[in-house]
């Protein structure tokens, strides 16, 4: 009886923070201070402050890093990444895999500019780089049903309310996700296929500043924790 109340006083507390967070972020009060952050450290930092949950849910956690740097404010991006990482831990099976990695991508987009004289009518095109970081939390889990997708990032929305409770979640986790991602930018969507698993993409653009190296070497290194 004792350990039921032990539970449910932590969800309650989990609850009233998540709340709070939830409740900082949209009304502005809780500053978004952006600098210049390792993503792989960022990674690293999430991953191992997983790894005991993973542990005691006979989980292995894998984490691919990026070597990049990203504008962003590093505090909220791990909050990210461990919301993910959590919730992918608690709807995986015994003895699943969940999956952390992250990319560098650049895409080189053509830009239509003014019409000049000596192109006779037809426009210059001058081209102009995209440089973002794509990351991806996977797992072997339940999956989602495809009509879920969206909602799932929504407040006290879950696929599974019962499943949730017991699992101890409190349905604001991806909805915090989601308002943090916003406010750097970015872009944040699941998906999945029921039966095999989900995979939750973050995607963060790199600042003006940061486009040009986003050309540089990258490097990876697969590590499981």
């Amino acid at each position: 009886m004792l350990d039921i109340a032990d539970q449910n006083t932590d969800r309650l507390v989990r609850l009233v923070n998540d709340v709070l967070d939830l409740q900082r972020i949209e009304s502005g009060q809780a500053k978004i201070g952006k600098q210049l952050c390792d993503a792989a450290e960022l990674m690293t930092y999430a991953t191992d402050a997983m790894r005991s949950m993973a542990y005691h849910h006979d989980v292995t956690l894998k984490s691919t890093p990026v070597l990049t740097l990203i504008w962003a404010n590093p505090d909220y991006i791990v909050q990210t990444l461990t919301n993910l990482i959590s919730n992918a831990i608690k709807f995986s099976s015994p003895g699943g895999i969940v999956e952390l990695t992250a990319e560098l991508r650049v895409e080189k987009r053509r830009l239509a500019t003014a019409t000049q004289p000596q192109t006779k009518g037809k426009p210059s095109a001058q081209t102009s780089q995209q440089a973002e970081v794509w990351f991806e939390v996977r797992d072997q889990g339940q999956g989602i049903p495809p009509d879920k997708l969206e909602m799932v990032f929504e407040r006290f929305q879950q696929v599974d309310a019962s499943d949730a409770r017991e699992k101890g979640g409190t349905g604001l986790g991806l909805a915090i996700c989601r308002k943090i991602v916003d406010q750097h930018g970015g872009k944040i969507w699941a998906e999945s296929v029921l039966g095999q698993g989900s995979c939750f993409y973050v995607v963060l653009p790199l600042s003006c500043g940061l486009a040009d190296q986003a050309e540089a070497t990258e490097y990876s290194a697969s590590t499981s924790v």
